[in-house]
């Protein structure tokens, strides 16, 4: 019996731009989170900025691919929009740090 090698699409390889797709707007949704967090008390900023750097694992192109998404966002509110910009001052800085 012989074995044929497998043809076709590699999945693996074919999922791999939705998954950083998919990884780059959960850190994108965790950096809001973390400037949420972070809004009111500056004290935070440090735990916020190594929670994420963690969480991007020094991926810069990670790390570019989320501030886009939380700049294509649109903000409904003033206060949505103040969110956004603190959570691309977060994301600069992991870039920065990493």
């Amino acid at each position: 019996m012989s074995v044929l090698p497998p043809t076709g699409i590699n999945w693996v390889e074919a999922m791999q731009p939705l998954e950083a797709r998919r990884r780059a707007q959960v850190i994108a949704s965790f950096a809001e989170y973390l400037a949420e967090d972070v809004n009111g008390n500056p004290s935070r900023a440090l735990a916020a900025v190594a929670s994420l750097a963690e969480w991007c694992e020094g991926d810069h192109r990670l790390v570019a691919r989320a501030r886009a998404d939380v700049l294509r966002d649109k903000a409904p509110t003033p206060g949505a929009e103040r969110t956004k910009h603190d959570a691309v001052q977060l994301l600069d800085l992991v870039a920065n740090a990493s």
